[in-house]
């Protein structure tokens, strides 16, 4: 018989002479060779799990970062400053000034707007390290998948 694709002639066995060849052992099921193996499948489901216990954190953290208003900034309070001493008597500036130096500058706790501000920055931070830190787990959780699957 002639091939097709070649052309060439292929000879093709009678019956009986492919019942005279040699059995071959059966080939292993290739099913099981593919099947992942239960280490890695519980890695896969235990990273996979945290990585979207992660995710929901992150999205809280963006959340309660999103939810917190910054109105004032460092310019805008000092503007506010200049614009009352602009307003009062140059007498209760000068009382000011000299209640200042009687007292100490220090501050004991900072102004509001900028414990504000400092919040806000923290609940990005933990929404940022949390999204990275599923990301390494999903990855993980994807890379213990395939490694069972070469297996």
């Amino acid at each position: 018989m002639q091939c097709p694709h070649c052309h060439a002639d292929v000879a093709i066995p009678k019956l009986g002479e492919l019942r005279e060849l040699p059995q071959v052992e059966d080939a292993p099921d290739r099913s099981t060779a593919t099947a992942p193996s239960g280490g890695s499948t519980i890695a896969f489901l235990l990273l996979g799990l945290i990585a979207v216990a992660l995710l929901l954190g992150a999205g809280y953290n963006a959340v309660r970062w999103a939810m917190i208003e910054t109105t004032t900034t460092t310019e805008s309070h000092l503007a506010e400053i200049e614009e009352s001493y602009a307003r009062v008597e140059p007498a209760s500036v000068v009382l000011d000034f000299e209640d200042m130096e009687v007292r100490s500058l220090d501050m004991v706790s900072p102004y509001t707007y900028h414990a504000v501000v400092t919040e806000k920055s923290r609940w990005g931070w933990n929404a940022v390290i949390t999204a990275g830190l599923a990301v390494v787990c999903g990855i993980g959780a994807f890379g213990a998948a395939s490694r069972g699957r070469k297996g």
